[in-house]
C-alpha cells in the first residue's frame, strides 16, 4: 500500500494546538494572523465551536459585523449552554446595530452563567444604548459586586449616572458631571490601561465637563488603544477642531487613512477639515472620493462645501441640491447650498425663494412650540424713562471671538442702555480668545452653550426669561436655528452675521437698512423687514497695536497701481473676475492682489489664472497671497494695495471696513439683492457714496478714473481716519441709540398683537 502522507497545516498541530496558537496571536495583538489560522482550521473542521467563538469575538474586535455574526451563531449553535457563546453572539448582534436581539442573548448568558460579570455589563451597555438607563445602573452594579475590580464595570457606572444627573436636570444645565463621576471614570482606565472603551468612556464625560485638553487625551489613548476605530478618530478630531487645532485634526485624519482601510466618515472629515483650512484643492480631491466611494447625502453636501471653497459656485449649488433631494429634503442638508447661493445668485425672487425652502423643510421637522407670551408690563419705546422692568435681550452667536460679526457686535455690547436691557450672550463655540474676554466683560450673563441640543438650549433660553432673541449667525458655522426654530423667545430677529433671510419661520424680523432693503426684496412670510434709517453696519476698527499707520500715499512708491480684493476666494466667482479683468484692461500695466485662505491652494491659484487668461489678463499681473494669521500684518498689506475692488453679487463688509481704514478707497458694484448691497450701505454711511456702482460700465470707468487720479486717492489717505470717525460708519451712540428704538417698536407690536 503506498504510504500515508503526513499531515501538514493547522491538522498537524491539531485543534487544540491551532487554538492555542491563535489565543496567542489575538493577546500579542495579532488579530489577523489568529483569523487566518482560525480560517484554515475552520475549512477542514466545520464544526469546530470554540474555533467559531474565537473566530466571532476575533470579528467583533475588528468591528467585522456580518462575519462576526456568522460565526457567533455557528458557536452558540454547536455549543447550547455556554455562556460564553451567548454572551459573544450578544456582541455580534450589538455589532449589527440589532440590540432586541442583543439583549436577548445577554439575558440567555445570565441565565447558563448567573455570575458571569462580562455578560452584566454588555447587557448594561446594551440597555443604555436603548435608553433603561437605571436597568443599565442595575447591572453594573451586579458586575461590581461579583467582581470588585471589574474596570469596564466601574467606567461603565460612572457615564451612565453622569448620563442620569444629565436626564434628571433635562439636560438643560449648565453643570458639568460630577467630578466624582469623572474621578471614578479614571480609575477605571487604570485598572485597565489598555481598555479602549474605558478611556472613550472618559472622553466623553470630560467633553462633557468642557475639560477640552484632558478629553483630548482620553480620546487619543482610546484610539492608541483601538487604532482601527474610525468612530474614536472622529471624537478626537471633533474634540481638536473644537478646542481650535484645525491643523491638527488634519494631521489626525492623514495619518489614520494612511494605515487604516477607507472610512468615509473620516474622509469627510478630513474634506471638510481641509476645506477650512484653506486647502480646497486636496479638500476637492478627498470628497469627489468619499461621494464615488459612498455616494450618499453627506458625501454630496461636502462635496458642495469643498467645490464653493475652489470657487466651482455652479458645482457646489448642484451638488448640494442632490445632496437634497437625495435626502427627502431633510434640513440639515440646506445650509452649506444656500451659502453657496449667496455667492452666485443675483435675483433676489429666487435666493429668497431657496430659503423659503429651508424654512419650510426644518418647519416640518421642528414643528414650533408654543413660544413664551409677552409680559404685560414693557418698557415704551420712545419714553425717555425705562418702564416697569428691564427687556431681557440674547444674543446667540459662535462667533463671540476674534471674528467679523464681534468688531460690528463691540459697539452694542458696549453700549446698551443698561436701564432698558439686560443684555445675554450664548456663545456657541468650544474655545475662547482675547476678544471673547472683552465681549463677555460686557455681557450682564454670559452662557457657554455650545454642549447643549437645540431642545436643551431652547428650555435654558425660555428658562432665562429671554423676551429678545437675536440670531447673529443665520446659516453659517455654529448656527443654532433650530433653537429658534422652537420659539424660544417671544420675539425673535435676525441680524449681521448671515447676509439675507434664514427663512426660518418662527423669526418674525431682520434687522435690515434703507439702502439694503428699500422696500424691494420678496416677503417670504417670516423675517419681514426692521429698517433702520441709516446703515446695519457700526464698524469699531482696531487700535494701533492691531492697525498700523496709513501707508503713504502711491505717488512715493512710483509703482503701477494695484487693484485689490481680501474677500473669501468664494466670493471670487466668474462673474466677478470677468468684471475684474474688465477694470485691468481699462488700466493698462495694473495688478491685481488677491489675498485670503484658499489665495495660497494651487488649485485654487490655477482656477483663478485660467478665468482671467480666458479674458485677456496674463498671470503675471495676478498676485495670490494666502491667509496672514497676525492682524497687523493683515492690515498692513493694504498699504500695497490703490483701490480695493468688492466682490458681487455677495459683497465684502469687515473688507470693505478695514480697507477704508487702512487708507484704500473701495468700489462696490450694487445689485438686487441683500448681499449684494452690503457694499452700497457701508459706503454711504461712510461718506463715500460716490463709490457705488449700479452697473457694470460704470464700475469700470469708476476703477479706472481713480487709478488715474493719483491725488485724489492721496487726500483720501491723508484724511481717511478723521473723515470715518466723523462719519456714520463709527457712530457708536448714534448707532446704538436707533438700533435700540428699533427693537423696542417692535416689542411694542408684538405686544400689541397679542393683547
Amino acid at each position: 500500500m503506498p504510504a500515508t502522507a503526513a499531515p501538514s497545516g493547522p491538522a498537524a498541530a491539531g485543534p487544540g494546538g491551532v487554538l492555542g496558537l491563535a489565543r496567542q496571536h489575538f493577546a500579542q495583538g495579532r488579530l489577523n494572523d489568529g483569523q487566518a489560522l482560525l480560517a484554515q482550521l475552520l475549512q477542514a473542521d466545520p464544526g469546530c465551536g470554540p474555533a467559531h467563538l474565537l473566530q466571532a469575538m476575533a470579528c467583533v474586535q475588528q468591528g467585522q459585523a456580518a462575519a462576526a455574526l456568522q460565526h457567533a451563531l455557528q458557536a452558540a449553535a454547536l455549543g447550547p449552554g455556554d455562556a460564553q457563546a451567548q454572551l459573544v453572539l450578544g456582541r455580534a448582534h450589538k455589532l449589527s446595530r440589532a440590540l432586541p436581539q442583543a439583549v436577548a442573548a445577554y439575558r440567555r448568558a445570565l441565565e447558563l452563567q448567573p455570575d458571569l460579570a462580562e455578560a452584566h455589563v454588555s447587557l448594561g451597555v446594551a440597555l443604555k444604548q436603548g435608553g433603561d438607563l437605571h436597568g443599565a445602573l442595575q447591572c453594573y452594579e451586579r458586575a461590581l459586586a461579583l467582581k470588585p475590580g471589574f474596570a469596564a464595570a466601574r467606567a461603565n457606572l460612572a457615564y451612565t449616572r453622569a448620563a442620569l444627573a444629565e436626564r434628571a436636570l433635562e439636560a438643560g444645565a449648565e453643570s458639568a458631571p460630577d467630578p466624582a463621576l469623572i474621578d471614578e471614570a479614571r480609575q477605571a482606565t487604570l485598572l485597565d490601561p489598555g481598555n479602549a472603551q474605558l478611556h472613550f468612556n472618559l472622553g466623553l464625560l470630560l467633553r462633557h465637563a468642557r475639560r477640552r485638553e484632558e478629553a483630548i487625551d482620553s480620546f487619543n489613548r482610546a484610539l492608541g488603544a483601538a487604532p482601527a476605530r474610525d468612530d474614536y478618530c472622529l471624537h478626537l478630531g471633533h474634540e481638536l477642531v473644537a478646542g481650535g487645532l484645525g491643523g491638527a485634526a488634519v494631521q489626525l485624519y492623514e495619518r489614520w487613512l494612511q494605515t487604516q482601510p477607507p472610512s468615509p466618515a473620516v474622509m469627510r472629515a478630513l474634506a471638510h477639515q481641509l476645506t477650512r483650512e484653506g486647502r480646497a484643492g486636496d479638500a476637492v480631491a478627498w470628497a469627489e472620493r468619499v461621494a464615488a466611494l459612498e455616494p450618499e447625502p453627506r458625501a454630496w453636501l461636502q462635496l458642495c462645501h469643498s467645490y464653493q471653497q475652489c470657487r466651482r459656485l455652479p458645482e457646489a449649488l448642484a451638488a448640494g441640491r442632490k445632496a437634497i433631494e437625495m435626502s427627502g429634503r431633510a434640513w440639515p442638508m440646506y445650509s452649506v447650498p444656500l451659502m453657496v447661493a449667496n455667492y452666485l445668485v443675483e435675483d433676489a425672487a429666487e435666493l429668497a425663494a431657496l430659503h423659503a425652502e429651508a424654512g419650510a423643510a426644518l418647519a416640518a421637522e421642528v414643528p414650533l412650540q408654543v413660544p413664551p407670551q409677552v409680559p404685560p408690563q414693557v418698557p415704551p419705546a420712545a419714553a425717555p424713562a425705562p418702564g416697569p422692568r428691564r427687556l431681557r435681550l440674547g444674543y446667540v452667536s459662535a462667533d463671540f471671538i476674534s471674528h467679523s460679526v464681534a468688531f460690528f457686535m463691540a459697539p452694542l455690547l458696549q453700549h446698551h442702555e443698561r436701564a432698558r436691557f439686560e443684555v445675554w450672550c450664548y456663545h456657541n463655540r468650544g474655545w475662547a480668545d482675547d476678544t471673547t474676554a472683552r465681549l463677555r466683560g460686557w455681557a450682564d450673563r454670559w452662557v457657554e452653550c455650545e454642549h447643549l441640543s437645540d431642545d436643551a438650549l431652547a428650555r435654558r433660553i425660555r428658562a432665562d426669561g429671554i423676551d429678545i432673541l437675536v440670531d447673529l449667525s443665520g446659516h453659517t458655522t455654529g448656527a443654532r436655528l433650530g433653537v429658534f426654530a422652537r420659539g424660544a423667545a417671544p420675539l425673535q430677529l435676525s441680524y449681521l452675521g448671515y447676509p439675507t433671510v434664514s427663512g426660518v419661520q418662527a423669526v418674525h424680523h431682520r434687522i435690515t437698512d434703507h439702502v439694503i432693503d428699500p422696500g424691494d426684496q420678496p416677503d417670504i412670510g417670516s423675517e419681514r423687514p426692521l429698517v433702520l434709517r441709516r446703515s446695519m453696519f457700526c464698524y469699531r476698527p482696531p487700535g494701533p497695536a492691531e492697525a498700523p499707520e496709513v501707508a503713504p500715499a502711491p505717488p512715493s512708491r512710483r509703482g503701477p497701481v494695484t487693484f485689490g480684493s481680501f474677500n473669501n476666494v468664494a466670493k471670487l466667482g466668474d462673474r466677478t473676475l470677468a468684471l475684474w479683468a474688465r477694470v485691468l484692461h481699462a488700466v493698462p500695466g495694473s495688478r491685481l492682489l488677491l489675498k485670503a485662505a484658499a489665495a495660497g491652494d494651487a488649485a485654487t491659484q490655477r482656477s483663478i489664472v485660467d478665468v482671467m487668461a480666458a479674458h485677456g489678463v496674463p498671470a503675471a499681473r495676478l498676485q495670490m497671497r494666502p491667509r496672514i494669521g497676525d492682524r497687523r500684518e493683515h492690515l498692513a498689506l493694504y498699504g500695497e494695495v490703490d483701490v480695493a475692488l468688492d466682490s458681487h453679487p455677495y459683497n465684502g463688509a469687515t473688507t470693505t471696513c478695514e480697507a477704508l481704514w487702512m487708507g484704500v478707497p473701495v468700489l462696490t458694484r450694487a445689485g438686487r439683492t441683500h448681499p449684494s448691497r452690503m457694499g452700497a450701505s457701508i459706503l454711504a454711511a461712510a461718506g463715500q457714496g460716490g463709490w457705488v456702482c449700479h452697473d457694470d460700465d460704470r464700475f469700470v470707468a469708476l476703477a479706472a478714473a481713480l487709478a488715474a487720479d493719483d491725488a485724489g486717492r492721496a487726500g483720501w489717505r491723508a484724511q481717511a481716519r478723521t473723515q470715518l470717525r466723523r462719519s456714520e460708519l463709527l457712530d457708536e451712540t448714534g448707532f446704538v441709540a436707533a438700533y435700540e428704538l428699533l427693537l423696542l417698536q417692535a416689542w411694542q407690536a408684538r405686544a400689541g398683537r397679542r393683547a
